[in-house]
């Protein structure tokens, strides 16, 4: 009896200690805009003073920064359906406005939107783990 009470303890325990692990996020981390890109036309670099970033956290958290430092928090969720080249695939949601968009992540580089009726698609590089 006292082992089987033990069991459960250890399972309730584990259970209920959510460790959060960068693997299972893999946006975790400060990404910054590096370029936009749209329809048939090239990709347009971004300028240094006019980047956005957003800081994302294995908790479903975002905190996106604009060139003029105004800041906006909310949550992020991820919806992975596909693998490309490389790239999972899928969407993403965010809370502050709540807006969905196609996604893309590859190593530290991500993707957010779609320009398959030109519109714009941003290219968000990894600057901070």
């Amino acid at each position: 009896m006292k082992k089987a009470l033990l069991v459960v303890a250890v399972i309730a325990c584990l259970a209920s200690c959510k460790k959060d692990h960068p693997a299972l996020s893999p946006l975790n981390g400060t990404w910054e805009l590096r370029s936009v890109s749209g329809g048939f036309g090239p990709a347009v670099v971004v300028e240094a003073d006019k980047r956005v970033t957003y800081q994302f956290t294995i908790n479903s958290k975002y905190l996106k920064t604009d060139a003029a430092k105004t800041e906006t928090r909310g949550e992020y969720r991820l919806n992975l359906t596909d693998e490309y080249k490389g790239y999972k695939i899928g969407s993403i949601t965010f809370t502050n406005p709540d807006y969905t968009d196609a996604f893309a992540v590859k190593a530290d580089t991500i993707n957010i939107g779609s320009s398959a009726a030109d519109g714009p698609t941003y290219q968000f590089i990894r600057i901070k783990k």
